[in-house]
């Protein structure tokens, strides 16, 4: 379905709970104030007010959507299972498996795969290569990872380089720290998605950590995407207003910051 994440055009939420709604696990720092959770809170978009813990619900996996990718002609940038995780533990290889062929006879679409467990879609990619003959994966599928803090880019960066892609990304969002000096990554990502934390309760994402980033992925010319400022973003220490709730509108960032870009396979 459209969507309103600035980085993609549609969501394919192709993992469902049985009876409504979704599933997931929380797994890092990131996942404290997760907005699918929230959702899944809300009768109104059918969830099923289960928390993100637990063992999980009975699941279905979406067959019929799969199968359409391959028959939509427009390109379109599609951000598979937003509301989860496709590589949880709790997810059928079978499954990733079946996502992955339908991607593979859907070259004119765009797939952005984000996962916190890079290890398993690592293990399940390399899987599915193999039984495929492949030695990388088609330009058409983006395999990322999210990153919010430094520990969680020098624990997940090291997995993901080691996917055979073409185009690898960092969704960068929730940032919760300065990252510090990650020149030494760069070379490893085609794309790097950076956003503050927005929603109820949102923790502080001081503009200086986005620059930070934003000024190294220049300098290494990796492409970069200032997703959204958050909605208590900080600058020199105190708060940065948006009339924006989560600090989106690119017309309210610093003109330096007013940064949108992607990689040139998709560009023009």
């Amino acid at each position: 379905m459209p969507t309103n994440i600035e980085w993609a055009d549609l969501t394919d939420n192709i993992i469902r709970a049985k009876r409504g709604g979704w599933w997931c696990q929380k797994i890092s720092d990131g996942c404290k104030n997760c907005y699918s959770e929230k959702l899944n809170q809300n009768s109104f978009f059918g969830g099923n007010k289960q928390p993100y813990s637990g063992q999980p619900p009975e699941l279905v996996l979406d067959t019929e959507a799969i199968r359409k990718w391959r028959f939509q002609r427009k390109p379109k940038k599609h951000f598979v299972s937003s509301m989860t995780d496709v590589f949880g533990e709790w997810i059928p290889r079978s499954w990733q498996h079946e996502m992955l062929d339908g991607m593979f006879v859907a070259p004119n679409q765009i797939f952005q795969i984000l996962t916190k467990r890079p290890e398993i879609m690592l293990s399940s990619m390399d899987e599915w290569l193999s039984c495929h003959g492949l030695d990388k994966l088609p330009l058409n599928i983006w395999p990322g990872t999210s990153i919010e803090n430094r520990r969680t880019l020098e624990e997940r960066s090291q997995f993901l380089t080691k996917i055979p892609a073409l185009i690898r990304f960092w969704s960068v969002e929730p940032l919760l720290e300065d990252l510090g000096d990650i020149t030494q990554y760069l070379n490893d990502v085609q794309l790097v998605i950076v956003g503050g934390e927005s929603g109820p309760n949102s923790r502080p994402c001081h503009i200086e950590w986005i620059n930070s980033i934003v000024q190294q992925c220049q300098q290494s010319k990796t492409p970069v995407f200032v997703k959204q400022l958050g909605a208590n973003a900080k600058f020199g220490g105190q708060q940065f207003k948006t009339r924006n709730k989560k600090g989106g509108d690119i017309e309210e960032f610093p003109l330096h910051l007013q940064v949108r870009e992607l990689p040139l396979s998709i560009c023009g």
